[in-house]
């Protein structure tokens, strides 16, 4: 759970409640911070305390069925929409392409607010909205600053409810270098083992935790849970039976290989020999990543985590069941 995100939507109902203008910043909802916004000039890291000034008790509702959603780990959106010209934000810009015509296609109103949205089309808002304001509520789900250029006057930005899911990659090589960054422009959260400083650097992992082991026979409890990813991709294979034979114990929801079939086949007899269970190896992803065709270090990245997208859609529509 965030419990930074839940303090501080936590804080601001009791400010609402109150009658305090609730205070946050960018720490907290970094669809607000700096980098996020690069590319978007009519929006600035400033507009998150515009946004909160307009909020009042009725707005308590929307905060609540928040909290609620991180509680639950539900695939849930807190919504902010922001008005960057009054002047035209009710007026329509839509085309028979888009399909929001005629009456309700502009925004309900000229204010700047906070709604609450889920994947299954559910929106809690303090005040009425249009069927453009709807169209665009639900299109946050697909991410931050999704067609916000669509429309003229308003804009809209979102902060994911759900925890990021944690990928350990084991393994600091080229492979793992890309799968970093392809990884969190989805929304994973990274944690890269390696024993080599050389490799496990700032530079070739900025984005990931690191975590800089004395060798893969000796991995430290790293607190992998069933909702983790575990990736085993050490340079040259050297080390992929001590990873693989981590990871299956790890217990983590999702355990993959990277390696020919010849060469995995050989990794699953030495852990066999050493008491693993076959099937327990079969059962992992190996060969890992959607086949593709894929063959360079990038391309080994897409392939690897449009597998771990497909296996964390899986597990949500599970949780939903």
């Amino acid at each position: 759970m965030n419990q930074k995100l839940y303090a501080t939507i936590q804080a601001m109902i009791d400010d609402l409640n109150n009658n305090i203008t609730p205070k946050a910043d960018a720490t907290a909802f970094p669809c607000f911070n700096e980098m996020a916004l690069q590319g978007n000039p009519d929006i600035t890291p400033a507009m998150l305390d515009a946004v909160l000034a307009t909020l009042t008790p009725a707005d308590i509702p929307t905060l609540q069925r928040a909290l609620i959603a991180i509680e639950n780990k539900e695939q849930a959106w807190l919504g902010f929409k922001i008005v960057t010209d009054p002047c035209v934000v009710r007026n329509s810009e839509d085309t028979e392409v888009v399909g929001v015509k005629g009456k309700g296609a502009g925004s309900a109103d000229d204010q700047h607010g906070i709604f609450f949205a889920t994947e299954d089309k559910e929106i809690v808002f303090s005040r009425p909205y249009s069927n453009r304001d709807s169209f665009q509520m639900l299109d946050i789900t697909r991410g931050p600053q999704m067609h916000n250029e669509q429309y003229a006057g308003v804009a809209w930005l979102s902060e994911s409810l759900e925890p990021a899911s944690r990928v350990f990659i084991l393994g600091a090589g080229t492979v793992g270098s890309c799968v970093e960054k392809t990884a969190h422009d989805v929304g994973f959260a990274t944690v890269a083992v390696d024993y080599d400083s050389e490799y496990l650097n700032e530079q070739r992992f900025p984005l990931s935790k690191r975590v800089l082991i004395s060798s893969f026979t000796d991995i430290p409890d790293l607190g992998i849970t069933e909702d983790d990813y575990v990736l085993v991709l050490t340079r040259g294979h050297m080390y992929d039976p001590e990873a693989l034979i981590f990871g299956v114990v790890s217990q983590a929801g999702y355990v993959g290989m990277m390696g020919c079939l010849e060469k995995n086949q050989r990794v699953f007899d030495m852990i066999e020999a050493a008491g693993t269970p076959r099937a327990t190896l079969e059962a992992t992803h190996t060969p890992i990543g959607l086949r593709f065709g894929a063959k360079t270090p990038p391309e080994l990245a897409i392939s690897i985590v449009a597998e771990l997208i497909q296996v964390r859609h899986d597990k949500r529509k599970q949780r939903q069941q």
